[in-house]
């Protein structure tokens, strides 16, 4: 195994393929919650349900509390993949802290569940263990890319949960998604 510069631990295989964004393996990183947030990502039954919805190429900036850089979550080829570096073209951005990974990654149950799970964690007041969040991208394209159609399909939790905070309505979604964009002073380096 090798050591990159940015953290991540790439095996070295014979006659692998490599990823074609150059990553061998995007799941292996020396971080071992670093680690753990990627195979989520890529095996997480409620996860990958959940990520069916959102287009191909769709992108989110990620930052840990505990790991210097800036990192991907990239939607290719119907996988989320977790990659070093920036994105261009972000539409959300996170910053995840070694709890709140253990959180969300110890979902059980569906879609609904795993989305009030990381509702929770984003409200949190509790800097341990929050989701730092921020909405990068336009309503419309959050739209045009399945995000909005996602909650919508993500059931009956979802909805009570957002119901609980003032969330009925798509225009409710809207404002509330504005509010995100600009209002909250922790993630403005998000």
């Amino acid at each position: 195994m090798a050591t990159q510069p940015s953290g991540r631990t790439r095996a070295k295989r014979s006659g692998s393929p490599a990823h074609p964004h150059g990553i061998e393996d995007c799941a292996q990183y020396s971080d071992p919650y670093v680690s753990k947030l990627a195979q989520f990502f890529l095996s997480h039954p409620a996860w990958i349900a959940a990520a069916k919805n959102v287009a191909d190429g769709a992108s989110s900036r990620v930052y840990f509390s505990h790991v210097p850089g800036e990192f991907h979550l990239l939607r290719h080829d119907g996988q989320s993949l977790l990659l070093p570096g920036p994105t261009s073209d972000p539409d959300f951005a996170f910053r995840f802290t070694p709890p709140s990974i253990d959180a969300i990654t110890s979902v059980a149950g569906d879609v609904g569940d795993f989305a009030v799970a990381l509702f929770r964690a984003i409200v949190d007041r509790n800097p341990e263990e929050q989701i730092g969040f921020r909405v990068v991208a336009p309503f419309r394209r959050l739209l045009v890319r399945g995000y909005v159609g996602l909650l919508l399909k993500s059931g009956p939790k979802v909805l009570r949960y957002g119901a609980s905070h003032g969330i009925t309505t798509v225009g409710d979604l809207r404002r509330f998604i504005a509010q995100t964009r600009v209002n909250d002073p922790r993630w403005r380096d998000l």
